[in-house]
């Protein structure tokens, strides 16, 4: 007779319902769940250069993720969102996830990825243009080549102006008038 226990398991499983990976901490470099949405105007999924492949690249996973879109740069302006990925099915579901839990109301959001993160997402954002700017997505930034200045100030103003003028076409129903964001 064989044994019941993985049929049991695998039962247990479909019944409760499958979860995301991305439902756990354990699998963002950074996730601002914490910050209030209406305390900043924009949510940023940054995808980083270094692949998740072994466990002893983590901190210095973090530490790239915290220093490139975190604290200085895009702090107390967005959201940050940066997942664990190994390839493009994880870039997927991380956004998937994103959309699903922070993003119901298709609050703005930009993609900005680098290196070989950056690839995949840029890929990704490249067969889903339609689906992620019907999300909320007000811009993307990539580069095949890390940078430790590539979130720059003009970045962040574009994002900042972007968010602002899709919050006004919500609000009011029409563009926002020329001269209002103060370039």
């Amino acid at each position: 007779m064989k044994n019941p226990i993985p049929a049991l398991l695998v039962a247990a499983a479909v019944l409760s319902g499958c979860r995301s990976p991305y439902d756990y901490m354990e699998n963002w470099l950074v996730r601002e769940d914490a910050v209030r949405a209406f305390s900043v105007p924009v949510d940023v999924i940054y995808v980083q250069d270094q692949l998740y492949v072994d466990m002893t690249a983590l901190p210095k996973m973090q530490s790239t993720a915290l220093d490139a879109v975190g604290r200085g740069k895009l702090d107390g302006f967005a959201r940050v969102f940066s997942p664990l990925i190994a390839n493009e099915d994880d870039i997927e579901n991380a956004v998937k996830w994103y959309v699903k839990h922070h993003n119901k109301t298709c609050r703005p959001f930009a993609l900005i990825g680098e290196g070989r993160g950056g690839a995949l997402l840029k890929a990704y954002a490249e067969d889903n243009a339609d689906w992620l700017e019907g999300k909320g997505m007000v811009a993307s930034f990539f580069s095949e080549v890390p940078d430790e200045d590539f979130v720059s100030k003009e970045m962040i103003h574009t994002i900042k102006n972007r968010a602002a003028e899709v919050r006004y076409r919500r609000q009011w129903g029409r563009d926002m008038p020329e001269g209002m964001l103060g370039e």
